[in-house]
């Protein structure tokens, strides 16, 4: 009977603690679907900026990576590469992961998944996101087992919160007692980054793992401490590229 009582309580207690750990403000999911990791980093930190302007927690997403000879896309978790940490002296964040084993439970069931984006896309519903259609978009949310039960179209909604009182048009229209998971089908950020949201990358702080692989790579191929890093994409893009240098006004 004893053992039975505290079976009981500690079951209480597990439930008091997952309904304190809930952001009554709500939570924000996107798919990074956009380019590789160049364009992946430019759209979080407008989905960042946007998370911090409509208050938010951000769901931090993997990151899609594209492996050669596999026909899906590669989901990493986002703190293969980055800290978590450094994140939340800017905002409240917290790893895809988490919130679909502590968080999704208990305000996302299901039945209750809605994929949100600017207008339909695709082509197998024109009255749909879907937000599945093609890759990374399906092998992304398949990773979560993450299905979709209807779309919600935000257009003329943009993301602009620095310029507007849009965060507060957000805010209106989808309050968190009504949507407590807003998840966009793509990233809620402009690219190129916007200039006021490039200050944020001092938040994107490396893990041990990675800093301490630049290191080595440092100490062992660069031994005179000096270098310069470029990023230089070759084959194709770099022959298109050149056709266009006579049209730009650089």
């Amino acid at each position: 009977m004893i053992r039975s009582s505290f079976g009981t309580l500690f079951l209480i207690l597990s439930q008091c603690l997952i309904t304190l750990a809930i952001d009554k403000a709500g939570y924000i999911l996107f798919c990074p679907c956009m380019g590789r990791f160049g364009n992946q980093a430019d759209n979080f930190l407008g989905a960042l900026a946007l998370a911090k302007g409509i208050n938010r927690t951000l769901v931090l997403p993997p990151w899609v990576e594209y492996r050669y000879g596999e026909p899906k896309s590669i989901q990493v978790p986002f703190d293969t590469y980055f800290q978590v940490e450094p994140l939340q002296e800017y905002h409240r964040v917290m790893t895809m992961e988490k919130f679909m084993q502590d968080i999704a439970p208990h305000i996302w069931p299901p039945h209750k998944r809605i994929a949100f984006c600017y207008m339909a896309r695709g082509s197998t519903n024109e009255s749909s996101c879907n937000a599945k259609e093609g890759n990374p978009f399906g092998p992304f949310w398949d990773t979560y087992g993450i299905d979709f039960v209807g779309s919600e179209f935000y257009g003329p909604l943009h993301y602009d919160v620095h310029h507007s009182d849009i965060a507060e048009h957000w805010k209106m229209r989808y309050p968190s007692d009504d949507w407590p998971v807003i998840a966009f089908t793509g990233a809620p950020g402009s690219f190129p980054v916007q200039d006021e949201n490039r200050v944020l990358q001092k938040y994107l702080v490396w893990t041990e793992k990675i800093a301490n692989q630049a290191k080595t790579f440092i100490k062992n191929k660069l031994p005179a401490g000096a270098y310069i890093g470029i990023h230089l994409r070759n084959g194709i893009d770099w022959v298109r590229a050149c056709e266009h240098v006579n049209m730009s006004p650089l």
